[in-house]
This record gives C-alpha cells, sequence and structure tokens, in this order.
C-alpha cells in the first residue's frame, strides 16, 4: 500500500502498490489522476531557461542599442539612438510578460518581472544622482 494526499481536499488516500490511474476520493468524490512513475524533475521545479529569456531578452536590444549610441553615433544623434534604445526595453518587457501569461510560463513571467525591476533601478538610479 502507498500513501498519497488527494490534491483536492488533502486527505491522506491509500493505494496499493502499480496502480496509477484516474481515482475518486473518498472524502471529497473528487476525481484526482496519480502515476507513481510521473514525479517532477529539477527542470519542472525551476526552468533556468524561461527565467533567463525573461530577465535578459527585453534589455537586450537595448543595451546592443545603448553601446551603438555611445560607441558609433555623435552629436544629436546620440541622445536620440539613448533614448529609442531605453524605450524598447519596456516595450519588449511587457510583450515577454503578455507572452509568458498566455502560455502560462511562471518563470518567464519571473524573469520578466525582474528585467522591470532592473530597468527601474537603472531609470531611477542614474536619475536621482
Amino acid at each position: 500500500m502507498i500513501e498519497i494526499q488527494c490534491p483536492n481536499c488533502v486527505e491522506i488516500i491509500e493505494l496499493e502498490d502499480g496502480l496509477f490511474g484516474f481515482f475518486e476520493c473518498p472524502f471529497c468524490q473528487e476525481e484526482f489522476g496519480w502515476n507513481p512513475e510521473r514525479s517532477p524533475s529539477n527542470e519542472e521545479l525551476f526552468n533556468t531557461k524561461d527565467f533567463l529569456i525573461g530577465l535578459f531578452a527585453p534589455s537586450s536590444l537595448s543595451i546592443i542599442g545603448l553601446l551603438y549610441s555611445f560607441v558609433f553615433v555623435n552629436g544629436w544623434d546620440t541622445l536620440v539612438w539613448f533614448v529609442l534604445s531605453m524605450l524598447v526595453w519596456p516595450v519588449l518587457a511587457i510583450i515577454f510578460l503578455i507572452y509568458g501569461i498566455i502560455t502560462a510560463r511562471k518563470f518567464m513571467i519571473f524573469g520578466t518581472a525582474m528585467s522591470f525591476i532592473l530597468m527601474a533601478i537603472l531609470f531611477f538610479g542614474f536619475g536621482l544622482q
């Protein structure tokens, strides 16, 4: 016998070894699925790829634009490239946030939120000096 916790009512249920599939909870009469072969892996617990995409993808284009504005452009064009580069970041971050919400990729949402925090620190940190 194996003891598992019902995902609906959190009561302990005893199942025979080797059984899998859908069962009805004797306490709440709700159906739940059980598959002992399927246990969450580390990749499912924390999806590093989605987090890094959400964190760095919105800012990467802005960083390239900022480098271009300070290295290759002179005069007023530097200011124009700087402003455009800084405006691209929040737009791309909002696009990645919406995509993460639509596709239910919670770690992309978390990475994009961290990108917004980094953006706020850079914007307001340099603005206060």
